[in-house]
């Protein structure tokens, strides 16, 4: 059995970013499988103080008992409305989030956290077990913390690592000694401490802060403060797609020494698949698609080509901006926003198809998630997305209006085709998708169908240290 620490801002704050949280959740589920012993580390706030205390001055429980502790960590994890923002200015998100931001910065937790990167001071090893048999109940967005035997408590981590990226402060410092791996879920600022053993593998699910011209420069700036942390700390590195690995290797040629492999993200494929021409019978087609407020989306290009497709419905999840308030919208274009993980799934399989028109991705879960529902999936032209579907998509020119128009026809009147043909490939596609092989990928040799960026940094990692050292020479 291996010890696992799990470092994750998607999971160990309430922060949800889909696409990480998609990974990290499945692999959790692969890795318990395989009785690995799983910890995650979850940042303390004042609220949790408080309650502990309170606790402790009750004198109801055991002088043992931690379940108001535990009561205040789950809750804390699960205090995210995913729908606030949208329905809030952009004035009014700056204004809390610059109030959020000044309480957690004086914060007596905060404050620890950073005279612990300053060396200044070292809290005891503070473990807390998950005995999740004392909740009354766990909404099903958080079942899956149930697999983490405990929980590793630091004050104010995740809050002072931002500051510490973006301010260019010491990193935040964590405890890991008695710990087999580390596992940093994204780029993220930490100084690890651990035996030497241990072995630190940093998850990078694509590099788009430092390639996509639309997003700020304070997102790059962040970003370039976390890569070079965990690149620095890191004895492995993961990627989500052969396409993000080579785009590392071609970004970043000088870390060609670091032990690399892909670990797709994976799904839920059930042994019998689901009924062929699950939306045949539906009064009238729609088509889903997954967004978040990025431009690289092109949420606006699809509603586009929506207004000349009144025979179709498209439904669009997610938060959207701003672009779910424009002036004439048309009818046939739905909002649904942030939606339970058993409502989207049941969206996507009623779906006549999932649409995915981004110009830029590091993977695309929903189209796997749309391949385990037996939908069709209409994609974007892109490298990634034909590394991911292959010919089990129908692909269209993302900036063109009329491609994607004629993508969705095709995907309407060959609605049998599609199905069909994703129907007969399941097997090879719970393979390499499903949930089950995830922590064998993470924790094994690189597989022989990696990429051969993946397999010669692996086999020649010793040479690229002698590489790298005639470079700088």
């Amino acid at each position: 059995m291996t010890s696992i620490l799990i470092i994750s801002e998607a999971l160990g704050e309430p922060n949800h970013k889909r696409g990480i949280f998609h990974f990290t959740r499945e692999l959790l589920r692969s890795l318990a499988a395989e009785g690995h012993e799983l910890t995650l580390l979850v940042e303390t706030t004042r609220r949790y103080r408080k309650l502990r205390k309170r606790q402790q001055q009750s004198r109801l429980f055991a002088a043992n008992s931690r379940l108001i502790e535990l009561l205040a960590l789950y809750r804390f994890l699960d205090e995210a409305d995913m729908n606030a923002s949208a329905s809030r200015s952009g004035l009014r998100q700056r204004v809390d989030w610059l109030r959020s931001r000044l309480t957690v910065s004086v914060s007596a937790e905060y404050c620890r956290c950073f005279l612990r990167a300053l060396g200044f001071w070292f809290p005891r090893h503070d473990a807390l077990e998950n005995r999740t048999e004392c909740l009354e109940y766990i909404p099903p967005d958080l079942r899956h913390l149930r697999l983490f035997r405990k929980f590793l408590l630091e004050p104010g981590f995740y809050s002072y690592q931002d500051s510490s990226a973006f301010f260019r402060l010491p990193p935040p410092r964590i405890d890991a000694r008695g710990y087999d791996i580390v596992l940093i879920d994204t780029p993220t600022r930490v100084a690890v401490r651990r035996d030497a053993g241990t072995r630190v593998i940093c998850v990078v699910h694509d590099l788009l802060p430092l390639t996509d011209l639309k997003l700020s420069d304070a997102a790059t700036r962040l970003f370039l403060s976390r890569l070079a942390t965990s690149i620095a700390q890191a004895d492995e590195l993961a990627f989500v797609s052969n396409y993000s690995l080579e785009r590392f290797r071609e970004l970043m040629p000088q870390h060609a020494h670091l032990p690399a492999r892909v670990v797709y993200p994976r799904t839920r494929f059930d042994e019998a698949a689901p009924p062929i021409a699950t939306a045949a019978g539906a009064a009238r087609p729609s088509f889903v698609v997954i967004v978040s407020a990025e431009p690289r989306k092109n949420l606006d290009a699809l509603i586009r080509a929506f207004r000349r497709l009144p025979q179709a419905d498209l439904v669009v999840i997610g938060y959207a901006g701003k672009t779910h308030q424009a002036r004439n919208l048309p009818p046939n274009i739905r909002f649904a926003g942030y939606v339970e993980e058993q409502d989207k799934v049941a969206l996507i399989a009623e779906a006549h198809g999932l649409i995915m028109p981004s110009f830029a991705e590091g993977f695309g879960v929903p189209i796997i998630e749309a391949l385990a529902a037996n939908t069709p999936v209409l994609c974007s032209d892109i490298a990634v997305f034909r590394e991911v579907a292959g010919d089990l998509a129908e692909y269209f020119d993302p900036f063109s209006t009329a491609s994607i128009c004629a993508a969705v026809d095709r995907a309407l009147h060959q609605q049998e085709h599609w199905r069909h043909k994703i129907r007969e490939r399941r097997s090879e596609l719970a393979a390499r998708f499903g949930h089950h092989s995830q922590a064998r990928d993470l924790l094994g040799q690189p597989a022989d169908g990696a990429s051969d960026c993946a397999h010669g940094a692996m086999a020649a990692t010793s040479a690229g240290h002698e590489r790298l050292a005639a470079q700088e020479a």
